[in-house]
Parts: structure tokens; C-alpha cells; sequence
């Protein structure tokens, strides 16, 4: 378990920490829960405490390479420790525990029709890391000097743009679900340097017109919502986030997603946005 945000003058427990927000959640579904932060108390001691900070952190969220380790040996000792008490049991004839062909119980904190939503496939996806499977998606953008598809780290690709101003437009298709609300969720890059804004507006075609070309270019359409997003953070990490739209219009089979580049105030360097995927639920 991670925990972060050292404070020496700060009163006891000197942390803070997710273990129990993530207890209830572990404890439902029957999966034990890792703690190096419990290995390592109690953290009375101010030697101790700047020694985890310079040592065993890399910053006030990330442990450093000999952190990992240290908690690989944590996760190490415990299955070990269940390898020996499983053999023990076996030998002397204990009941063997649930089968793990038993169903899952219901989802505690996904609701039941979102979860079979995406059992009978009634999810939308539009994977923006491959130009081969996203370009036939794409209405609008100039890939010759705004958008690419490419990889600003190795083994990272997206559909990235470091041009204030880049637009582009992408179709994508509804379909029918028995969800009562819809939500269209973009999945982008946030990080914490070189990183730029995005606009992103839903925009609908009218009644129940399809999103064809023309409709779009002769301005047959219907702004549904537009969100401002800062895709650099202050947290020292880069990370898939997923950015929330609600789509209210439930005869839809269709909207367009609307990017732009937008420029910063004061102007920044370097202005990327870097796009995943959009999934529409």
C-alpha cells in the first residue's frame, strides 16, 4: 500500500494513506490487502521518517527502484507464507476453501447496468492509438503538420498534437443500450511538464439525422457540451485519466467530439495533448 505526503512537524500519524478507502472494497471481493507502510512502523522516530523520505520515496507518491524492492519482498514473504499454510492444510485434511469457478458476487461500487452494458457489448470504443483502427473515425485534422499518431515514449503511442490551435473532429456512433443516461468518456495523458489544454465539445447532429460529412460542414449541428481540460498536473506522474461528458439526448445514434488546442496563460513551452481512446457508456 502506498502512502505519501511526509510532514516532519506534522502531528501524528505523520501520513497520509488509502488503505482503509480501499479496505471495503478488498474485503467484499475476498482479496487480502499488502501494507509495506505497516512493515515499516511505527514511524515515531524523525530519523526514520527522513530516512523513508530521501530512501525509500522518489517524490511524495512513487517509491524509488530500492522501494519496489522492498515491497516486492513484502508481497514475497506473504505468498510464501500462504504457499506453507496451504501445504499445511492440505496434509492435514483440511475443508478446501470457495472454488474459484464460483461466480463473482454483484459489483459493489459499478452498477449493475453499466456492468451489463459491457457484458452484451453495448460499449462504444474507439481505440486513438492506432491510426489503422482510428482513422475511419476521424472527419476532420490536418496529420501533415497538427496530429500523429505516434509514441512520445517508447512503447507509449497516441494521437498526440503540440500545435496551439490543432483541431480535430471525430464521429462517433451510439449505440443502443439500456442505460437510462450515457456518458462519452476521452481517455488522454496528463503529466506534470510539456503538457498543453484541449477543448472538448460534443456536438450532435439535429432530430435524428445521421453524422455524415456534409451535415457537419454545413453546420447542421447542435453543441451539446463543452469541457476546458489542463492536461498538466502538479502531482510528479504521467497517467491515463478519463475525462467525463454527459450525453443527455437519448435519441442519438451518433455525435461528433470536437478537439482544439487551446493556448495557455502565460504561454507555455511546449503544449501537448496527447489522446487514448473515447468509450462511450
Amino acid at each position: 500500500m502506498a502512502f505519501k505526503d511526509w510532514q516532519e512537524a506534522a502531528r501524528p500519524p505523520y501520513h497520509h494513506d488509502a488503505m482503509f478507502a480501499h479496505l471495503t472494497i478488498l474485503q467484499y471481493y475476498d482479496v487480502p490487502q499488502l501494507s509495506v507502510l505497516n512493515a515499516l512502523q511505527p514511524l515515531t522516530s524523525l530519523k526514520q521518517r527522513q530516512w523513508l523520505k530521501s530512501t525509500y520515496f522518489a517524490d511524495a507518491h512513487h517509491p524509488t527502484q530500492l522501494g519496489h524492492m522492498m515491497a516486492a519482498q513484502v508481497v514475497g514473504f506473504w505468498l510464501k507464507e500462504e504457499e506453507f499454510w496451504s501445504e499445511h492444510d492440505a496434509e492435514e485434511g483440511s475443508a478446501a476453501g470457495p472454488s474459484t469457478q464460483e461466480s463473482l458476487p454483484l459489483p459493489l461500487v459499478l452498477p449493475q447496468d453499466v456492468a451489463d452494458s459491457f457484458a452484451l457489448s453495448h460499449i462504444t470504443s474507439i481505440d486513438l492509438r492506432n491510426g489503422t483502427l482510428a482513422q475511419p473515425w476521424i472527419l476532420q485534422g490536418n496529420f501533415s503538420e497538427d496530429w500523429d499518431f505516434g509514441e512520445d515514449v517508447p512503447g507509449k503511442p497516441g494521437l498526440i498534437s503540440t500545435k496551439v490551435g490543432a483541431r480535430l473532429v471525430v464521429k462517433v456512433p451510439i449505440t443502443k443500450s439500456p442505460l437510462k443516461s450515457r456518458t462519452v468518456n476521452v481517455g488522454l495523458l496528463k503529466s506534470y511538464a510539456n503538457m498543453g489544454i484541449v477543448s472538448i465539445s460534443l456536438v450532435g447532429p439535429p432530430q435524428q439525422q445521421s453524422c455524415n460529412a456534409a451535415a457537419f460542414v454545413e453546420g447542421h449541428t447542435k453543441t451539446l457540451g463543452t469541457l476546458k481540460v489542463d492536461c498538466m498536473w502538479s502531482a510528479k506522474a504521467s497517467v491515463y485519466d478519463v475525462v467525463p461528458l454527459q450525453l443527455k439526448w437519448q435519441h442519438l445514434t451518433c455525435v461528433w467530439i470536437v478537439f482544439e488546442v487551446l493556448p495557455s496563460t502565460p504561454p507555455r513551452s511546449t503544449n501537448k495533448v496527447k489522446l487514448i481512446d473515447i468509450n462511450v457508456l
